[in-house]
């Protein structure tokens, strides 16, 4: 189910409501179990204020993210490469009462006039595409002082990526993605986008993500007990500041010189 508008009525169907938090009942699952509330909260203070910011949605996916900025008071332009999730965006904008406008472009192609933005968000996305492209497109679009907050994957802890490579798709474990070329972000491809970008690249580490994700694939949340043990694990070690860089996801800052 989704809008629909009677004589004297609009009726919506209330899971496609978003919150100013983000909250999206179709990702909620992932957004609880894997720990992505706190980056979405850390990600929303990096912004700042949101009111009368022009801001870009980079791989928005199902758009989600871009209602939570216009419930914020941005004004949100969007691209993904997907057809079936712009679709889907614009569903929930419709749904939501909201004005966005969502466009079919590469990352690396993007053909939004120069220094057009005051900030840009994207979840997942980098990780996807040619990065010093990517970079050399965000530091075009981003008007001079302009800020970027990505949420991205990390390589950097060796026992997630043994289990990525060795057991993930194996032994009932799910396997999430079917890009063979995908892979979680490597600290040389940062060093890129450092080079890359005009401006400065800081990587946040808001909490730490890693025990939980045993809930999400292995024990796939069918026991409180083991869900609350899991991310009271993650929040003792990730107590330890300097531990957190070994979580799966950090935050990608950018600040447009």
């Amino acid at each position: 189910m989704g809008v629909r508008i009677t004589m004297n009525t609009v009726e919506v169907d209330p899971d496609l409501l978003i919150s100013e938090n983000g909250d999206y009942k179709a990702y909620g699952y992932w957004l609880s179990t894997c720990g992505l509330n706190t980056f979405y909260e850390k990600s929303l203070e990096l912004l700042g204020d949101l009111k009368g910011r022009h801001i870009l949605d980079c791989g928005c996916g199902p758009g989600h993210t871009s209602i939570m900025f216009t419930r914020r008071g941005a004004t949100v332009e969007a691209f993904d490469i997907d057809d079936d999730e712009l679709a889907k965006a614009e569903i929930l904008a419709v749904a939501n009462g909201v004005d966005i406008s969502y466009s079919k472009q590469w990352f690396e192609e993007i053909n939004y006039p120069d220094a057009s933005f005051d900030l840009a968000f994207g979840s997942c996305v980098i990780h996807h595409v040619e990065v010093d492209k990517a970079a050399a497109q965000l530091g075009r679009v981003l008007k001079p002082g302009g800020r970027a907050v990505f949420i991205e994957n990390s390589n950097r802890n060796p026992l997630l990526m043994f289990a990525r490579s060795r057991l993930v798709g194996k032994f009932g474990i799910p396997k999430y993605g079917d890009d063979e070329e995908e892979h979680p972000l490597r600290d040389d491809e940062i060093e890129r986008l450092r080079k890359v970008f005009p401006g400065e690249v800081n990587i946040h580490f808001p909490s730490l993500v890693l025990f939980r994700l045993l809930d999400y694939y292995v024990f796939r949340r069918r026991s409180k007990l083991l869900t609350g043990l899991m991310r009271g694990l993650d929040s003792a070690v990730g107590s330890i500041y300097w531990l957190r860089r070994y979580s799966y996801f950090q935050i990608i800052e950018f600040v447009r010189a």
